[in-house]
């Protein structure tokens, strides 16, 4: 599909970070832009088809509108503005006092995700996804690379929906409660450890420091959340350590996948990706 040309003077900043930019529409406050990097355009691409699909396909999100590209060639992707809505990360940070409340609704909509299975061949395969960004990631060695794609092909199978990129920042409800998946770019199908590995990852290794400066919560609350959501996804009597060190293998794959997009390697899991796929120190 070939891109609209648009005069980005038309729409206004509403926000920003590394993956992209935010736009709204001077004249129609309704239309939403997403524009990307030049260097993450294939990112905008993959989401431009993938948020279609999943709308397609019934799963809540916000309406994709059309590809377009600004006059200095940057491109984006125009979606039905959702207004008034707020992400998870966001409530809990202005209102931690609703953590459990967030928390159940938040691990709700992860489940009625993961118990979508779309039609055979709509969407890439999580493992096929995982092993590509291994082999275009320029920070790993090839044995490493042979050594985790054995591994990845080795992991269950499913044949469920997948975020690509779960997290509370990437689920977001408006007032009367309903919920949107957002950033489609990686959406696929397989186990639902690749998204708890992400989730395990945003709540529970990120930093402190980043924590607040991503979704502006503490270390401590970020925790409680994750223990909640994990007791309401699972079962009250699920055992969380259990529960952690399934997800830390998921974790840690996620984490090679972000190497080649944030440009520096993530050297200090390497001695456990190692252990993982039998690697000699």
């Amino acid at each position: 599909m070939n891109p609209i040309i648009i005069n980005i003077n038309d729409y206004e900043l509403s926000g920003g970070g590394k993956f992209g930019e935010s736009y709204i529409k001077r004249d129609d406050p309704n239309i939403l832009l997403k524009l990307y990097p030049a260097e993450l355009e294939q990112m905008g691409l993959d989401e431009f088809d993938r948020a279609w699909k999943v709308y397609k396909t019934g799963l809540p999100c916000p309406e994709p509108g059309e590809l377009v590209r600004t006059a200095s060639g940057s491109l984006g992707i125009q979606f039905k503005r959702i207004q008034g809505k707020k992400s998870f990360a966001r409530a809990l940070s202005e209102h931690p006092e609703q953590l459990e409340k967030l928390a159940a609704e938040f691990a709700e909509t992860c489940k009625k995700l993961h118990s979508t299975i779309p039609a055979p061949g709509t969407f890439p395969k999580a493992k096929d996804q995982y092993i590509q960004n291994i082999m275009d990631d320029p920070y790993l060695t090839s044995d490493e690379k042979s050594g985790l794609e054995r591994f990845i092909l080795g992991l269950p199978d499913a044949d469920t929906a997948v975020h690509g990129d779960l997290h509370h920042g990437n689920i977001i409800f408006t007032e009367d409660g309903t919920k949107y998946l957002i950033d489609l770019s990686e959406f696929c199908t397989g186990t639902p450890w690749f998204d708890m590995g992400i989730i395990y990852r945003q709540t529970r290794q990120v930093p402190e420091e980043m924590e607040m400066e991503l979704y502006h919560i503490t270390k401590k609350l970020s925790t409680e959340f994750w223990n909640e959501f994990v007791r309401n996804y699972f079962g009250q009597d699920v055992s969380i350590k259990e529960i952690e060190e399934q997800a830390l293998v998921y974790a840690y794959l996620r984490i090679l996948v972000l190497e080649r997009l944030l440009g520096r390697p993530s050297l200090q899991i390497r001695p456990e990706v190692h252990k993982l796929i039998g690697m000699q120190p």
